[in-house]
């Protein structure tokens, strides 16, 4: 974590409620689109370079710092602060129901920031303890998702990003079990997209992630063995990757255990 990063205040530029960035932007509108259009870029190179990893919490911190790279000094880091619980606004999901428009807006509580760490690996060692949920049927598969999926939810490890770098595990993490996660159906205007954040609401409310697997099974599919054209393609789109991008060879760096494509 860069120095000037030590309390709940450092992250915003004093004075104000925009958080610092490395556009030096002081309008939160503005610094909203210059995050989302630089993330959508990282996100598409992750999707021809995933992060290697052994789905642990350091793997998490690296795709964090990936997607968002180009605009926060503290990508990768997990969040300082606040002292007491981080809370955030949204419907109350439990006394109304979903999409109620006279549904009052409540908090709901994350983990206060002191106890993040220790949290969040103790979420990542149940889930290396369940064998990074391979070999599972498809309906246990998804029972299994949506509780690690809630629990690191309400740990909420990064100061901003959360959601889309815990996509981004989570469809890695589907992959390597044998399932595929349409992001697609939770993209912003989509029907589950209201109903996945209701979810994680309730999970926070109530401490059951039952919500969640309705939400999540209904974009869970198996994965079909790639046919020989396709196992060919993506040999070809590597190697192009790789000359393209040098540096980043991920068969320099890849780790094979836990994690296999």
């Amino acid at each position: 974590m860069p120095a000037r990063f030590r309390a709940w205040d450092d992250y915003f530029i004093p004075g104000t409620t925009v958080l610092r960035n490395k556009f030096n932007e002081q309008d939160a509108a503005t610094l909203q689109l210059k995050e989302e259009q630089a993330a959508r870029l990282r996100l598409i190179e992750l999707a021809a370079n995933p992060v290697a990893g052994d789905f642990d919490y350091a793997h998490m911190k690296a795709i964090h710092g990936r997607i968002f790279q180009d605009v926060y000094e503290w990508a990768g880091q997990e969040r300082v602060g606040p002292d007491s619980q981080m809370t955030k606004g949204g419907p109350d999901v439990v006394r109304f129901a979903p999409g109620d428009p006279a549904a009052p807006t409540i908090a709901y509580g994350y983990y206060p920031g002191p106890v993040v760490a220790e949290a969040a690996e103790e979420q990542y060692r149940r889930l290396a303890s369940k064998d990074l949920l391979r070999g599972l049927p498809q309906a246990k598969f998804v029972v299994e998702l949506a509780e690690i999926w809630g629990e690191l939810n309400v740990v909420h490890s990064f100061r901003e990003g959360n959601t889309r770098t815990q996509f981004v595990f989570f469809s890695q993490l589907a992959e390597q079990a044998g399932y595929r996660i349409d992001a697609a159906q939770f993209a912003v205007g989509q029907p589950l997209r209201d109903e996945f954040v209701n979810a994680r609401f309730f999970s926070q409310a109530t401490g059951s992630n039952e919500r969640l697997v309705d939400v999540l099974e209904r974009a869970i599919s198996p994965i079909a063995p790639p046919s020989l054209e396709q196992r060919i393609e993506a040999i070809v789109r590597r190697e192009v990757y790789r000359k393209v991008n040098p540096a980043q060879d991920p068969g320099r760096t890849r780790q094979t255990k836990g994690y296999g494509r």
